[in-house]
């Protein structure tokens, strides 16, 4: 079965085991670790809807401070009531007024120990219709802000041995058609991923990419016909609070071995494709020529 076809139709149940892959710095996720938590402070963008609320909402009950970025003032004031949220509107097409705002905000909290790079944009496109400016507004807000929002922290994170998680999809590793931009985006976060884990070792911060399978949201659900059933009877989709439940564990230092890995999450029908994917594309998909 391909991984194309999984990565949007794959079931879920709840995983039983642990499985590694060293070959290409992915992991496939399994079963949580328990350790310890300290309170922290925490920006999370996209924090509105889908993923990025889940995970504001998690930090929230777990007791954390949780500055909240996204462009919905409704939504952002429906998690205010918290005194531990703290809330930024704003529109990371803005690159520079997002900077500014973050910038401003962490200062006045005094610093910053987890940044969730969670905001995206999706929009299925072939080739012929991925125009530039397409392209490169897909690439702001997927990309170019997440780079941004590291640069802006980098002082902070290496005060607190803070943490990095870039959150990321399954179609970094196996894009569908119709994915030029997107996926171009969500590989190239992952490399932001990669260096910042490798750069910041010396300091103490760790970096991971999340990538899901399909999960539950607004964003997909805008993507997808209704006409597209459950597959084998089952959900086709995670729901948010399961990779809010990951961003936990990374916190917790579960995922600790794996500092500038993907920590892949396919439902347990999409594992053996994406096992057979990294196994044919050692080194990801690299051959050395002389």
């Amino acid at each position: 079965m391909q991984l194309q076809s999984l990565a949007m139709n794959d079931g879920f149940s709840q995983p039983q085991n642990v499985h590694k892959n060293d070959g290409r710095g992915i992991r496939l996720r399994r079963e949580p670790k328990e350790l310890g938590h300290h309170h922290m402070i925490a920006v999370v963008t996209g924090a509105t809807s889908g993923i990025g609320r889940a995970i504001a909402e998690a930090l929230l009950a777990r007791g954390d401070t949780v500055v909240g970025v996204g462009r919905s003032r409704a939504a952002l004031a429906e998690l205010s009531p918290s005194p531990r949220f703290v809330a930024v509107e704003h529109d990371l097409h803005d690159i520079d007024g997002f900077t500014t705002k973050l910038s401003t905000t962490v200062g006045e909290l005094g610093g910053v120990d987890l940044l969730v790079n969670n905001a995206g944009v999706a929009e299925s496109r072939s080739i012929p219709e991925s125009t530039p400016s397409f392209v490169q507004e897909t690439l702001d807000v997927n990309l170019a802000a997440p780079a941004a929002a590291i640069h802006a922290l980098w002082p902070h994170l290496a005060t607190s041995c803070g943490r990095i998680i870039n959150v990321s999809s399954l179609a970094q590793l196996d894009p569908f058609p119709g994915f030029f931009a997107y996926a171009a985006s969500k590989a190239g976060l992952h490399l932001l991923t990669v260096v910042a884990a490798a750069e910041g070792a010396p300091s103490g911060i760790r970096a991971v990419t999340i990538a899901p399978g399909v999960v539950d949201t607004p964003l997909h659900r805008s993507m997808m016909p209704d006409s597209i059933p459950p597959t084998d009877g089952k959900l086709a989709v995670f729901q948010p609070i399961d990779v809010a439940r990951v961003v936990c564990e990374v916190i917790d230092g579960a995922h600790d071995t794996h500092n500038g890995w993907v920590l892949a999450m396919p439902a347990p029908a999409a594992v053996d494709a994406i096992e057979e994917w990294v196994s044919s594309h050692p080194g990801g998909g690299v051959k050395i020529v002389q």
